[in-house]
């Protein structure tokens, strides 16, 4: 009977660091998918050249961002979620006031979504 008991408060102690590291899985994603969407609605605001460019990569995202929408909907405060974003936009936006957000920048970014493609194994965390 002990080792029943034991067993079972060893297996509750578990599952909340099993919750937590989904959490940040799903928190790592939500940054990583929201890194490439600021930057190409930036190409798309700032370097027209991109613009066509920019947008098509941009779709490739939406799949992505709702099957993370269906992932984290009262799962995760939103709160932490809207702080990942927000440090992400941050950078972004110091960046193009330093002058450093060049149409290169734009070129690799969408290069990296149309050619290279996301990282899968990032994204098991959501699939």
């Amino acid at each position: 009977m002990k080792k029943w008991c034991l067993a079972g408060l060893l297996l509750s102690s578990l599952l909340p660091v099993q919750a937590a590291d989904q959490d940040y899985k799903l928190v790592t994603v939500a940054g990583y998918l929201n890194f490439y969407l600021l930057n190409l609605n930036a190409c798309q605001d700032f370097h027209p050249s991109v613009r066509k460019e920019a947008y098509a990569a941009e779709s490739s995202l939406y799949p992505w961002l709702d099957k993370l929408d269906a992932k984290t909907k009262g799962s995760i405060d939103s709160g932490m979620l809207n702080a990942v974003v927000q440090k992400r936009r941050d950078a972004l936006n110091a960046q193009i006031k330093e002058g450093d957000f060049t149409v290169d920048h734009c070129h690799a970014v969408i290069k990296l979504l149309t050619a290279d493609g996301l990282d899968k194994t990032l994204l098991k965390a959501i699939e």
